[in-house]
């Protein structure tokens, strides 16, 4: 047995060293000190100002002392439970792990049959909810649109009900206000076996967005404290825009949009001290010749890295960005973006990596895109697990045993080892010609659409509870007699 031996226990890298980190740190604390935010919302004015902010009508500035109690109090470390109790399905946040999902919001899809881009339709959430479900390097769940034929502001309740029954992955749940919410948690608790049984297990994440640039709106600080009195883990995300909504600088966009989450971490602190909190955002560019935020651009994945460097330097997860691509169609355009943010989610450790399958700068979702990139992830995170170095694995015996001019095929020591040494994929094709030839000449686009084709007429999730049935329709009876009312 080694003593004092130090192991990389994978491959990470860090985009920025402790003394830039310092730096930013330091220009966050200033902007939510003295530069302040606005906050559009009375309840959270007030526990701002007696948790010692200083508030100024709208404005409230944020002394450092209590970011950085904020800071102390948020766990690094926590795990996101499967539905249904099955352990491989769980997420565990903490350092050197990496997850990957879709995103909500997109208002266009690539129908799966025809794959023409189409409004993004409630029939769509089972579909997107089963892809998730079989996919093996997608870890969490979201919609991957925003439902179109429903009243307007039942659209995230409904994906939430059509998700639900339809993976057992946890789910991040996004909502228009604080009914929504109060809805999509009902189920929530239902399945789980109550309150109380939730808060030990919870099996879904809520996410809600501040305004670039530091803008905290009503609707977003009614869902966090929504979710922070009810202890569902938070993420508090903006979507700051480089040149447009934000400094066009890398170190100008990361220093607003954190301070931007961070006035939400208080918040959710000073309500609920311990309350898992991630930090984060979608951080890219304004395209100045094409005016879109680019979802495809390198800028997106080293603004990424170098916030993952600043949450996890001070102790907080972060909400990724990664898979996504500006292309308006499955094809080359989109497996090189989206492969390339993917790798860079992986190799910076960013702790769940959003918006996986949206194409067109995230106007469309493609479950297609979302089926590419879960082999574009396992590759990833071959590479990330790294080498093991061990007695076992230097095989120094093994080749002293097969010697010069020999071969290993039939070594115990490579039957005990070749299936886990080595990532086998579902979808790149790595046969001979004549074989390729024979199957049919197919191409990575035809080999992803067939995949996505199997798994939907083939794939079961595991059912929900009969009770959270029932409760999935009450809520979504009530919410259409609410948006009548209204």
């Amino acid at each position: 047995m080694r003593g004092n031996y130090k192991v990389n226990s994978g491959t990470r890298f860090r985009m920025l060293s402790d003394d830039q980190l310092e730096e930013l740190l330091g220009g966050v604390l200033h902007l939510l000190e003295y530069t302040g935010l606005e906050v559009h919302h009375e309840e959270s004015l007030e526990i701002l100002k007696k948790a010692g902010a200083w508030v100024d009508g709208k404005r409230v500035r944020i002394p450092s002392y209590l970011v950085r109690k904020s800071l102390e109090l948020a766990p690094r470390s926590f795990t996101i439970f499967s539905r249904d109790g099955n352990s491989e399905n769980d997420i565990i946040i903490g350092p050197g792990r990496a997850h990957f999902g879709p995103g909500p919001t997109c208002p266009n899809f690539i129908d799966i049959e025809s794959m023409d881009r189409r409004p993004y339709v409630k029939s769509d959430v089972p579909n997107v909810a089963k892809m998730v479900d079989a996919l093996p390097n997608i870890d969490f769940c979201e919609s991957l649109g925003t439902v179109d034929d429903v009243h307007h502001d039942l659209g995230a309740l409904y994906e939430f009900a059509g998700m639900f029954p339809n993976t057992s992955k946890p789910i991040v749940a996004w909502s228009y206000d604080k009914d929504d919410s109060a809805g999509i948690h009902e189920i929530a608790i239902a399945e789980a076996g109550g309150q109380d049984a939730f808060e030990k297990r919870p099996n879904y994440v809520h996410y809600c967005e501040p305004l670039s640039p530091l803008i905290s709106t009503g609707e977003a600080l009614d869902k966090l404290i929504f979710a922070a009195t009810n202890r569902i883990p938070l993420i508090f995300t903006p979507c700051p825009i480089a040149g447009g909504t934000a400094p066009v600088t890398a170190a100008g966009i990361i220093t607003q949009g954190a301070a931007e989450s961070w006035m939400g971490l208080v918040i959710a602190q000073a309500i609920q001290p311990g309350l898992p909190f991630f930090m984060g955002g979608v951080f890219s560019v304004m395209d100045m010749s094409a005016m879109i935020l680019s979802y495809g651009a390198p800028e997106l994945s080293l603004m990424m890295a170098g916030l993952t460097d600043l949450a996890h330097y001070v102790g907080l997860p972060l909400w990724q960005t990664g898979g996504c691509t500006d292309s308006k169609t499955f094809d080359e355009q989109a497996i090189i973006e989206g492969s390339l943010s993917v790798f860079f989610s992986a190799l910076s450790g960013g702790d769940m990596t959003h918006d996986v399958g949206y194409t067109e700068s995230a106007m469309t979702g493609s479950v297609f895109q979302l089926c590419a990139m879960d082999e574009a992830i396992g590759y990833s995170r071959r590479i990330t697990h790294g080498i093991e170095v061990t007695e076992e694995t230097l095989a120094v015996k093994v080749i002293d045993n097969v010697g010069p001019n020999g071969h290993y095929l039939r070594e115990q020591h490579t039957r005990d080892h070749y299936k886990t040494e080595y990532w086998y994929p579902n979808l790149c094709n790595r046969r001979n010609y004549e074989e390729w030839e024979e199957d049919g000449k197919k191409t990575m686009k035809d080999r992803t659409v067939a995949r996505v084709h199997e798994i939907l007429a083939t794939h079961k999730p595991t059912p929900i509870k009969p009770e959270t049935e029932e409760v999935i329709k009450k809520v979504l009876a009530e919410a259409e007699e609410r948006v009548k009312e209204d």
